[in-house]
């Protein structure tokens, strides 16, 4: 009974630690393409204040052109 008690103890802790690890690599992922997705609006500010074409800026930045309709 008590050797029971203690793997089910023992797995339940284990498949914490093991959802918080996932919960942390999704977390960082997600940053890294906040990131990315932060960088490529910035380019496009400038290349818009540049006068390029929206077209164009959407082939270099690969962001949508939704993201320059207000």
């Amino acid at each position: 009974q008590l050797q029971l008690e203690f793997a089910l103890k023992k797995g339940r802790e284990e498949g914490r630690e093991e959802g918080r690890e996932e919960g942390r690599v999704e977390g960082r992922e997600e940053g890294r393409v906040e990131g990315r997705e932060e960088t490529a609006v910035e380019i496009a500010k400038s290349l818009l204040s540049r006068g390029l074409a929206v077209e164009d800026i959407c082939e270099i930045t690969g962001l949508p052109a939704e993201k320059f309709t207000d």
